[in-house]
């Protein structure tokens, strides 16, 4: 479709500076771009546009994002917006090519997935003609950053001709970011909707004209109350979880709302497939009176669950963490900063958030179409504060994005995945590569010659690199670990740790919570981190365990590092014997949101492990490891494990299934719709879909 017809079904009847700016700069169907521009000023439409052309022409557009959270956003809209094209999400499995993806016009990934797919060297990758890096000032961030940054310079040095449009907040280094990336820097400043920023404290908001405004109270209250009495909403910031849980509680009491739509949403809120979380239970009692907190603990779904809530105005207000800052779009009239101050761990002390982060709350404030002005206020505890948020937020310009590349562990990581998946590369050929980044456009080649020769030797002493001539070559278990997406230091403790895991096999001993807490002490597992009046359980198990590596063998670097990683590995294995989300909670205070990431993160790392160790020819523990990966993922008994095979079955309802006498697939086959649909949570449409499945599976055909 033409740009008229693209901007009438998206009901635009004016376009923004944004999107005048790719215009009138003739890129709208040629050539490279960075546009920086604050939070809602168009972005996404302007590279709409953009896709429009491209898709026009039969293009094949590959479009990235940070966080799957965004990535779910984008393709939902993109699915509405270019209905007649074939679009496409892709973001889970690590160790695939994704070949099906060939077919697909518009496809959304997260800047990993991306990686992973360059590692399995997807021919199709060579057909993308258009790819948008969406958030690219995440290229700073020391987790993600490395990845974002190796994958999008591979992809340039295989891929010069394919156009690359970037998208991102305010950046103060612009010229430099696209410099790496080949492009048209383009600064926009304009914004669709005024915002004002303001100090609160004594009860009186201070603005930086020096006008103020008196305002009775003092914390956050008198600021939600304002927005909410204005018909607004509000968003208030965080810097802890616990925070963000408590205060959605004190404002769920002071604020008096209510209704019939709330709670609908409260009871919507299934407390059931969390084993009566206690967090779940907090959430939907605050919902019920028109308030949520959002923050990572609480599982994807209900974060979900929230946000459109708060779209369609349900809900008034949410506290959050500031990930909510870097992620979905979920603007408010007023956005409230509880405390510019946060603790850091490593600094041992309070230190000022950055501006950066700064700004990517404040930028919240504001809903196009809805709000004439938005709102932005930092609740500070005396005017010296005032004066000291005023100098460094909003006299100051952001950070400078620098690369995150210089780790040795994100080296190590990234120069493997280069050789792996080119087969023989030459040193040269490797610096060729790593000169199209951002480390050497900031660090230049001496820093480059400092660190790749220690990379490189440290590959090759591990096993995982072979020298040959002038270059190297991945060796088979190298090339695997590429392809499985971990760190080559976790597949290294699992290679170390094999032989004590193969002889323990054959013996017949425990091995699930050693294989566990093996796991869980891997570089690639999130940490969890400790609680007061746990540590007296946690040291009773650790004195219990048999660990598959000596403590001198690993990387553990204290006794409290020890304790969490025995927490991680003690959920897991509850998790895994169908103890509830609940009881999990409640016993070791581990909330859901985080318990699913150590289940998804343990599962693929126990998968990972079980091909590393077929592959150095320890088949039947390989098997054994498989399963045990299948039982993280699911959380279930290894006797479950069919049932969660089927299509809309996962823990819970497995049990439910179980606990019935349904065991196994051939079980169901040969059951009725109206004995399934008798079950809790089951259901006349589910049990249909569970027989017919079931039948397919099996072979098996109706009882007589």
């Amino acid at each position: 479709m033409d740009l008229d017809n693209l901007l009438s079904r998206l009901g635009v009847k004016e376009l923004y500076p944004t999107q005048r700016a790719i215009i009138d700069g003739g890129l709208l169907s040629s050539g490279n771009f960075v546009l920086a521009a604050p939070t809602a000023s168009g972005k996404t439409l302007a590279a709409e546009m953009v896709i429009n052309e491209e898709l026009g022409k039969g293009g094949k557009v590959l479009y990235l994002v940070p966080l799957r959270a965004l990535a779910y956003e984008k393709y939902e809209e993109f699915s509405q917006v270019f209905g007649e094209w074939r679009v496409r999400i892709s973001i889970g499995d690590y160790d695939s090519s994704e070949e099906p993806l060939r077919k697909y016009d518009l496809i959304v990934m997260t800047y990993e997935k991306f990686d992973s797919v360059q590692r399995h060297r997807s021919p199709w990758l060579s057909k993308i003609s258009l790819l948008i890096l969406d958030e690219v000032h995440y290229v700073g961030d020391p987790y993600r950053g490395p990845t974002l940054e190796m994958a999008v310079s591979k992809f340039m040095y295989d891929n010069m001709e394919a156009r690359r449009v970037a998208l991102s907040a305010t950046i103060t280094n612009l010229e430099e970011v696209a410099t790496w990336l080949d492009a048209r820097p383009i600064r926009v400043d304009w914004r669709p909707v005024p915002l004002r920023v303001g100090m609160y404290f004594g009860g009186v908001i201070v603005y930086p004209d020096g006008s103020t405004e008196a305002l009775p109270g003092d914390g956050v209250l008198p600021l939600v109350k304002r927005s909410l009495e204005s018909g607004g909403q509000a968003i208030v910031f965080y810097n802890r979880r616990l925070d963000a849980v408590s205060w959605a509680e004190k404002l769920a009491s002071k604020l008096g709302i209510s209704g019939r739509k709330l709670e609908d949403l409260s009871e919507d809120i299934n407390l059931s497939a969390y084993g009566s979380s206690r967090l779940v239970e907090r959430l939907a009692s605050v919902v019920r009176r028109g308030v949520a907190f959002h923050h990572a603990g609480l599982p994807f779904e209900l974060r979900k669950v929230v946000e459109r809530a708060f779209k369609k105005g349900d809900i008034k207000v949410i506290t959050a963490t500031p990930t909510l800052a870097a992620g979905v779009n979920l603007p408010a009239r007023t956005v409230v900063i509880s405390s510019y101050m946060r603790f850091d761990r490593k600094a041992g002390r309070m230190v000022p958030i950055s501006v950066m982060e700064f700004w990517q709350m404040v930028g919240r404030a504001g809903r196009p179409r809805y709000d004439r002005y938005g709102e932005a206020f930092v609740v500070v505890g005396s005017d010296r504060d005032a004066k000291r948020v005023f100098k460094r937020y909003l006299s100051s310009d952001p950070e400078p994005i620098t690369s995150s590349l210089y780790d040795i562990s994100q080296l190590r990581n990234h120069v493997l995945a280069l050789i792996s998946s080119q087969g023989y590369m030459d040193r040269e050929d490797l610096y060729e590569i790593f000169q199209r980044t951002l480390l050497f456009i900031q660090g230049g080649r001496r820093l480059l010659e400092r660190s790749l020769p220690y990379v490189l030797s440290s590959l090759e002493r591990e096993g995982f690199l072979t020298s040959e001539g002038t270059g190297y070559r991945a060796t088979p278990v190298g090339k695997r670990v590429s392809e499985l997406y971990v760190d080559p230091s976790s597949a290294y403790l699992m290679i170390q740790s094999m032989d004590e895991l193969v002889r323990r096999f054959r013996a017949a001993t425990e091995l699930e919570l050693p294989v566990l807490h093996l796991l869980a002490m891997l570089p690639d597992m999130p940490r969890i981190s400790m609680q007061r009046g746990k540590r007296t359980l946690l040291e009773g198990v650790l004195e219990e365990l048999e660990m598959l590596l000596p403590p001198e063998e690993s990387p553990i670097s204290s006794f409290s590092e020890l304790l969490q990683i025995t927490k991680a590995a003690l959920a897991l294995s509850m998790w895994i014997s169908g103890q509830s989300e609940g009881d999990i909670e409640e016993k070791l205070g581990i909330e859901p949101g985080d318990l699913r990431g150590l289940a998804e993160t343990g599962g693929w790392l126990c998968y990972a492990y079980s091909e590393i160790v077929r592959l150095l020819g320890g088949d039947d523990v390989s098997d054994w490891l498989r399963k045990l990966s299948s039982r993280i993922r699911h959380g279930v008994v290894e006797e479950m494990l069919p049932l969660v095979s089927l299509k809309g079955v996962g823990r819970v309802r497995a049990r439910i299934l179980y606990e019935a006498g349904y065991r196994t697939v051939k079980d169901i086959a040969l059951a009725t719709p109206e004995e399934l649909e008798k079950l809790p949570g089951i259901g006349k449409m589910l049990s249909r879909e569970l027989i017919e499945q079931a039948r397919s599976t099996d072979n098996a055909g109706p009882s007589d």
